[in-house]
C-alpha cells in the first residue's frame, strides 16, 4: 500500500466518523454553555464526549496504521485476523466506557432525596 492509498484509506475511515465528531462538538459547545449550572453533570458529559472524540481520531489512524503494518509484514491471515480482534476488543472497550461516562453525567450532582409534591 502506498502513501495514496494510506491517505484514502484513512480519509474514507474519517469519513465514516464524521457524525459522531459533529455530535461531540455540538455537544461539547453545549456543555460548556451550561457549565456553571450543572457543574458536576457537565464535568462527566465533557470527559464523555471528549473521549467519543478523541476516538473519531484515533481509531481510523490505528486501524491505518495496522493496515499498513500488516501489508509490509508478510503475516498469517490468523496474525492479522488475531490483531483486528485485538484492536476491536479496545475499541469497543473505550465506547463502552464512553457511554458509562455518560450515564454517570445524567445522574451526577442529583439529589438522592424525593422530589416534594406540590398541592393543586
Amino acid at each position: 500500500m502506498n502513501n495514496t492509498d494510506q491517505i484514502k484509506v484513512l480519509l474514507s475511515m474519517f469519513a465514516l466518523q464524521l457524525p459522531t465528531l459533529l455530535v461531540c462538538l455540538v455537544a461539547g459547545v453545549v456543555i460548556l454553555g451550561r457549565w456553571k449550572d450543572v457543574y458536576k453533570g457537565s464535568m462527566w458529559a465533557l470527559f464523555g464526549f471528549g473521549l467519543a472524540a478523541f476516538l473519531c481520531f484515533a481509531v481510523p489512524v490505528a486501524q491505518t496504521a495496522v493496515q499498513d503494518w500488516f501489508s509490509h509484514g508478510g503475516h498469517t491471515m490468523i496474525e492479522n485476523a488475531s490483531v483486528m480482534a485485538g484492536i476491536s476488543i479496545v475499541w469497543s472497550v473505550l465506547r463502552a466506557v464512553t457511554y458509562a461516562l455518560l450515564l454517570i453525567a445524567v445522574f451526577a450532582g442529583r439529589s438522592t432525596s424525593p422530589p416534594e409534591s406540590t398541592p393543586l
